[in-house]
């Protein structure tokens, strides 16, 4: 089995995770799984379900889940590897609850929701993940600050350029390109304009084994970004950086009704 298997083979079945925590015998998991010891919890979740508050957080590494965007990406595409990326770690270091998400919820999310464009996956599996750790009040606030963040950041980054020509992504196919790829910057949120605005620079196709490789550069960057966010949520030290312009303040408004 390939460093690869070893590493996204870790989706944990609800079946066997409710018999190792003894759920199945209608025994309750314990705080971390059912809620009950988490700050502001009102009523505990029925045995075998999950409660509807944030799940218990501490700080994670962001540059493994660097390298676990990368990988997750060549799996199944851009939604799935950030969502993998993000929740494999909150598994491995909180377990729990986390146990019983599902990895493969976000596979749907790949170029831009079915095909079509729209949000990058990379956002959407990466936001997914964070709301699982987020009280209500808070989950808009960093994912908010991760799409202005995506808008105007230079993809991939130098880091992820480095990795990769370093053959450091431990968990990717040995295969995938090594070069220093070009930048660009999408101005968007959106997969189409990404991609669009990507092609444009660097003179690769949408078909091309390099564009693939930047989208999981890319994926492996909103990871790695993400987790950075929730860090210093947990610590209390997150400050919102990014500002919408005027015309995009004044066109969101008319939404702002429709946040509970």
């Amino acid at each position: 089995m390939s460093e690869l298997e070893k590493t996204l083979g870790k989706e944990v079945s609800r079946k066997s995770f409710l018999k190792t925590t003894g759920a199945g015998l209608g025994i309750a998991a314990g705080a971390l799984l059912f809620g009950t010891g988490v700050v502001g919890a009102q009523t505990p979740a029925p045995a075998g379900s999950v409660a509807e508050t944030p799940f218990p957080y501490e700080a994670l590494d962001s540059e493994e889940a660097r390298l676990r965007g990368h990988a997750g990406y060549y799996k199944a595409g851009c939604a799935y590897g950030a969502f993998y990326a993000v929740l494999s770690l909150m598994r491995d270091k909180m377990g729990g609850a986390y146990n019983q998400v599902p990895l493969r919820m976000l596979r749907y999310g790949g170029a831009g929701i079915g095909g079509w464009g729209t949000i990058c996956g990379a956002l959407n599996g990466a936001c997914a993940a964070m709301t699982l750790a987020l009280p209500d009040a808070d989950v808009s606030k960093l994912a908010s600050e991760l799409l202005g963040w995506y808008t105007r950041y230079p993809f991939p980054s130098p880091k992820s350029n480095a990795i990769a020509a370093s053959g450091g992504f431990k968990y990717s196919p040995a295969t995938h390109p090594k070069l220093d790829l070009v930048t660009s910057v999408s101005n968007s949120p959106l997969c189409h304009a990404s991609n669009a605005n990507w092609i444009d620079a660097s003179g690769f196709g949408n078909s091309s084994a390099e564009r693939k490789e930047r989208c999981a550069r890319l994926t492996a960057d909103v990871a790695n970004k993400a987790i950075e966010l929730l860090n210093a949520h947990k610590a209390g030290t997150f400050v919102p950086v990014f500002k919408l312009d005027e015309e995009t303040a004044n066109c969101l408004s008319c939404h702002q009704d429709d946040q509970e």
